[in-house]
């Protein structure tokens, strides 16, 4: 199809899919996305994850059962010890892992990938092997190894962590940690993952078109299936669409599952709320949080009391209601609802008060001298831009001037690394099921809140948050996570939390059934996909119409 379309059912000659679910070829999947995949290597990106997810394979991997309980499973590790305390893990690997062109996935591979997030220059992925012992001795170094990592054979690796991390096999299921063939990344050099000759992995899909527009995938012939996996998708287009043509993609029967967060909020509520499409709903709780950050070091900001103000002016369920139709619930702290720790006694302290707002305004010196910038990221969709200007209106309904600064990506994303955005609207969503996977990469040290632009500085409170890493008694770590979530957000007021949101995908008349990735990510698993046959999906069209 090509052209611009509409929900009115006028046809669409712009952009190229591969037919209507009548004439498709069997097995094959036809996806939409709304942004091109930058880079396929894992080590660059810290957002496009639906090829890394496909083409990669980690040591562990995470499963979502029939209830929607998400399972840590053996990947490429066969099996695992844990010795020293909790600080040292030794790993077999499976011995039927191949890489796309039928090399052995080695131990070798899994030492150069881990060592590869620490040293490769720019790498988007540090977070998840700077705990390794010997990781500050190689950070940005290509080429070495950390001394926490030991090669013992072709099968069998050791890793020693700095500190004991009772979430580490966890970290691993993350896409963060997906293995590379050492050989294949090394010859390709800069260019690894830029294209179908330039990347590689051992998963179950192998990248066989790669351009701005689509993706292609097939199915990795040397790749072995996981105990209880069965592979329905035997192939894999992925179309990158406006809003407005994904939705007349998927009406028109040019898409198999519909992701409704990449589709404007108008189309999104015709299609959930259709006779045609109503028992064809899937849906899973994202575990996220979207929040505000501000700057401690910027004027104004430094004074808690503003920084108080500003969390109670914002009207967080207005915004819920208003953009998500409700479909949510606020957040109160650091930790979403559905993260192993999310902690029930750090919510319901936040509420909206405006008056009590701007009597806290009243109180800071020469407020009227002080001048907020909200910076927003201009390519960003229609419902993040309405969440800003609604914010800025809160605002200033409490008495504040601010201005909302657009920026392109690019610029923005440099700002924030270097410390210099005043507020800004950000998302973050599970990587990994441990309070880790939040407070430590936003607060874990002064590195860290200078690159969110945050500037915190309590070096008691850092070194409390890698401390929490390491304690093997359960329940004191979630006690421990729940008080520094608590001296973050309500004692020195360091962010606004707003709100989790759900996530809804609607499924094509060929498509049996989707489990969505287990923290409600776009991205997927393609083996969470089950195809129909195409003599069911007549039948299904048939029974439609």
């Amino acid at each position: 199809m090509r052209g611009e379309g509409a929900l009115d059912g006028s046809p669409m000659t712009e952009w190229e899919i591969s037919g209507s679910s009548e004439s498709v070829e069997e097995g094959l999947l036809r996806i939409g996305l709304s942004e091109p995949v930058s880079t396929m290597d894992i080590h660059k990106t810290s957002s496009d994850y639906m090829i890394p997810l496909n083409i990669y394979e980690r040591l562990f991997e995470v499963w979502v059962d029939e209830d929607g309980v998400a399972w840590l499973v053996d990947g490429l590790a066969e099996d695992y010890s844990v010795e020293n305390g909790g600080q040292t893990y030794r790993f077999t690997l499976r011995d039927d892992a191949y890489f796309s062109d039928g090399s052995k996935v080695k131990a070798s591979d899994v030492a150069f990938s881990f060592a590869r997030m620490l040293t490769l220059p720019g790498s988007l992925q540090t977070d998840f092997a700077d705990i390794i012992y010997g990781a500050d001795e190689v950070m940005g170094t290509p080429g070495k190894i950390p001394e926490g990592i030991r090669v013992l054979d072709d099968r069998h690796l050791e890793i020693t962590l700095s500190e004991p991390f009772e979430g580490y096999l966890y970290e691993l299921a993350s896409p963060s940690c997906s293995v590379l063939s050492e050989s294949f990344v090394t010859r390709a050099g800069d260019d690894y993952g830029s294209g179908v000759e330039q990347t590689m992995g051992s998963g179950p899909y192998a990248v066989t078109e790669y351009s701005e527009q689509k993706i292609r995938l097939e199915r990795n012939p040397y790749y072995h299936c996981l105990e209880g996996e069965s592979l329905s998708v035997r192939k894999v287009e992925i179309i990158v669409l406006p809003p407005a043509l994904m939705a007349q993609a998927f009406l028109e029967g040019g898409l198999d599952i519909l992701d409704t967060g990449l589709i404007n909020p108008d189309a999104e509520e015709i299609i959930i709320h259709s006779d045609r499409w109503k028992d064809r709903i899937v849906k899973r709780s994202r575990v996220d949080i979207k929040y505000v950050m501000m700057n401690l070091d910027s004027p104004g900001l430094e004074d808690i009391r503003l920084r108080r103000a500003i969390q109670m002016a914002v009207n967080r369920q207005d915004l819920l209601d208003t953009l998500y139709g409700g479909e949510g619930s606020l957040v109160d702290g650091i930790f979403p609802k559905g993260l192993f720790g999310f902690s029930e006694e750090n919510q319901g302290w936040l509420k909206y008060d405006l008056e009590e707002a701007k009597r806290l305004i009243r109180e800071v010196p020469d407020v009227d001298k002080i001048h907020l910038e909200l910076a927003a990221n201009s390519q960003s969709n229609t419902r993040t831009l309405t969440a800003l200007e609604m914010i800025r209106q809160d605002l200033e309904e409490a008495g504040l001037d601010v201005t909302i600064v657009s920026y392109d990506e690019k610029t923005l994303m440099y700002l924030r690394r270097n410390g210099s955005l005043m507020m800004y609207s950000g998302e973050w969503t599970a990587d990994y099921d441990d309070p880790d996977n939040f407070i430590y990469t936003f607060f874990g040290s002064s590195e860290k809140t200078h690159s969110r632009s945050s500037h915190y500085d309590d070096p008691t409170v850092f070194s409390r948050i890698s401390k929490a890493r390491g304690i093997q008694n359960r329940k004191a770590r979630l006690a421990e996570y729940a008080r520094l979530e608590k001296i973050l957000v309500q004692d020195n007021a360091v962010w606004i939390p707003l709100y989790s949101t759900g996530h809804q995908f609607v499924l094509g008349d060929r498509t049996a059934s989707f489990s969505p990735f287990w923290a409600g990510w776009s991205s997927m698993y393609f083996r969470d996909v089950v195809l129909k046959e195409n003599n069911e999906t007549k039948s299904a069209q048939g029974s439609s119409r």
